[in-house]
């Protein structure tokens, strides 16, 4: 406590002595040494700040974040920066396509929003693989409307009071040939540790883009990206979205690194604002959640947006197989996990959540979290697609609205003791994947928010030894008879303990999926309670086998190994063209379904 007491006062000390020497406004002080880069859209700018309130070679990235909060609240120290298709001897007549505050090149965000007390902060480097910019130096990032030549000039402004003199120092002599795009990620450092996340000897390989719209609501916003990268690479390799946890960062609290062993590549950043992983407010870069102004804009999935977008990126420079992307997240990452799953299911194969809030207004103690980024839930903020955010952003109304969309598999935990996340939002998750027919594996417990989902065949939170892809068909199970039942949705309800569709799997290697009918072999593993059970089966992301509507279909269940009848029938498809056939037979040695007109 004294220690954490007098850290406390050194870092006020020092905040408060960096805000004592803030720069003065005179004639000759201005910013210089002017420079650009442009690549793929984006023109990134560097600059000497006036008195830079930081001149140390280190500095932990807490300190940094206080004096950056106070120089914020002060609102005294601001770089302008002007564009124009001709050089720029004045500023007059042009308006600033920027304002830059103080320290623009240290990276503050990369260890998370909670720093610990010794973590050091970083600088931004500017160009692939070279040294971070010196400190004092500042950064912009500009992502122009129209490709051409453009000039660029810098001034500093001090309450208000710009200083407007240009010379060769803080203006550009020569355009920046300007294309239109979103820019690339800058690789910062490239780490060779012993063992991270329990892998031996991976590659991680630290990037930073500085996003703009569709990515982020704001201009030149850097965000930190991580591609690890297993000593044995699978080529093509697949890849996992890592999503971590309310206090984490990019170096975890997302779980595990999913399928490492089998040579898929880990991308992670780091979430700010906290909004889970789903989107946040046109407007939240421009100050305090106001009702009037916000109800007049909407919310954007930011978040999903971008990660998707690194992804791309990332298929550029490795060689990956895009079809065997899953999800994984902790917590916070647990929620936005199944959300990216299941909306954007043709790009995620699978996905799996510990302990996520699938209902933003249905989680007792997080809704005011969800409320920061989306407004107040009275305000009725629609989503970009104009529908409430609050219902775009629960799960089982997307479901619901949505029962013909295409959903990898979704692997998901929930604790029925965790009042904070809260166990009714997720029971009706789990209603709405049994009533919509998606592939799906719940399983719940009394171990709170410590709860883990449970994987297919493996039954651990770890490994997945299933080879899931998005451009492949899958069955889907419901009301299984080894099911236990989750209750009404009260957490004293129901079974304390249990789990749906855990037992069951179907090799991936067996389905035939072709314009003439659809098989797949299905059964249980050798550690089900029984030798057998009885499940409806729905063939779920179907790529050749379209069923039409009202139509009526054949189906056959026999033993893999003998070939012998188990079940004969017929299922109509329903209105959305999926076909449910009940009660099919399973068990342990395995079980043929064949579905024909």
């Amino acid at each position: 406590m004294k220690t954490n007491l007098r850290c406390g006062v050194l870092v006020q000390l020092l905040v408060a002595a960096v805000l004592t020497a803030a720069p003065t406004l005179a004639a000759e002080r201005q910013a210089s040494g002017l420079a650009s880069r442009h690549r793929a859209g984006q023109t990134l700018l560097t600059f000497r700040e006036v008195d830079s309130p930081v001149t140390a070679e280190t500095i932990t990235a807490k300190t940094l974040k206080e004096i950056r909060r106070d120089l914020d609240k002060q609102k005294k120290v601001r770089y302008r920066i002007y564009r124009s298709p001709q050089p720029i001897a004045s500023v007059a007549g042009l308006e600033p396509v920027a304002e830059v505050l103080p320290l623009s090149c240290w990276n503050a965000d990369y260890h998370g929003i909670y720093p610990k007390p010794e973590q050091q902060a970083v600088r931004y480097a500017v160009d692939d693989g070279k040294p971070p910019v010196a400190p004092g130096a500042g950064i912009c990032a500009h992502n122009p409307k129209t490709a051409g030549d453009a000039y660029y000039a810098v001034t500093i402004s001090i309450d208000g009071k710009e200083n407007a003199t240009i010379d060769k120092s803080n203006s550009l002599q020569a355009p920046v040939r300007e294309t239109v795009g979103r820019g690339l990620p800058v690789l910062q450092r490239i780490e060779k540790p012993e063992t991270w996340q329990y892998v031996d000897g991976p590659t991680l390989h630290y990037y930073v883009r500085w996003e703009t719209p569709p990515n982020c609501a704001a201009m030149g916003k850097p965000y930190d990206y991580l591609v690890a990268v297993p000593p044995k690479l699978a080529k093509p390799a697949g890849v996992g979205i890592h999503l971590h946890c309310w206090g984490g960062s990019l170096n975890g609290g997302y779980g595990w690194w999913y399928q490492a062993e089998q040579g898929h590549l880990l991308i992670a950043s780091n979430q700010i604002p906290y909004d889970w992983w789903t989107g946040y407010h046109e407007l939240y870069w421009k100050g305090p959640p106001d009702e009037k102004t916000w109800k007049a804009g909407v919310v954007r999935p930011y978040s999903q947006t971008r990660m998707l977008s690194f992804l791309d990126w990332v298929a550029t420079r490795w060689d990956v197989d895009l079809t065997r992307t899953h999800v994984a997240g902790n917590s916070m990452g647990g929620s936005g996990a199944p959300m990216l799953a299941i909306r954007h299911g043709e790009r995620i194969a699978w996905s799996t959540g510990w302990v996520g809030v699938h209902d933003p207004a249905g989680t007792p103690h997080f809704k005011g979290s969800y409320e920061r980024v989306y407004g107040k839930q009275q305000w009725g903020v629609k989503f970009e697609n104009g529908n409430s955010v609050w219902d775009h952003f629960r799960d089982a109304w997307y479901l619901r609205r949505h029962p013909d969309k295409p959903v990898g598999l979704i692997c998901f935990s929930n604790g029925k003791n965790d009042g904070a996340i809260g166990w009714q939002q997720a029971a009706e998750f789990h209603r709405a994947l049994q009533e919509t027919r998606q592939p799906h594996i719940f399983v719940w417990g009394q171990s709170g928010h410590g709860q883990r989902a449970q994987l297919p065949i493996s039954l651990s939170d770890r490994q997945m030894p299933m080879d899931l892809r998005t451009d492949q068909s899958l069955p889907a199970f419901s009301n299984c008879s080894l099911d236990d039942d989750p209750g009404n949705g009260q957490p004293d309800n129901g079974d304390p303990k249990g789990q749906s569709n855990l037992y069951l799997y179907w090799e991936t290697r067996g389905i035939v999926d072709q314009t003439d009918g659809w098989t797949v072999e299905v059964g249980l593993v050798d550690k089900a309670p029984k030798g057998e059970c009885t499940v409806n089966v729905t063939p779920r992301r179907l790529q050749q086998f379209q069923p039409k509507p009202g139509q009526t279909y054949k189906w056959t269940n026999t033993t893999i190994n003998l070939g012998a009848t188990l079940q004969t029938g017929t299922a109509t498809a329903d209105k959305h063209g999926l076909i449910t056939l009940e009660n099919v037979r399973v068990s342990r040695a395995g079980s043929r379904i064949s579905i024909s007109p």
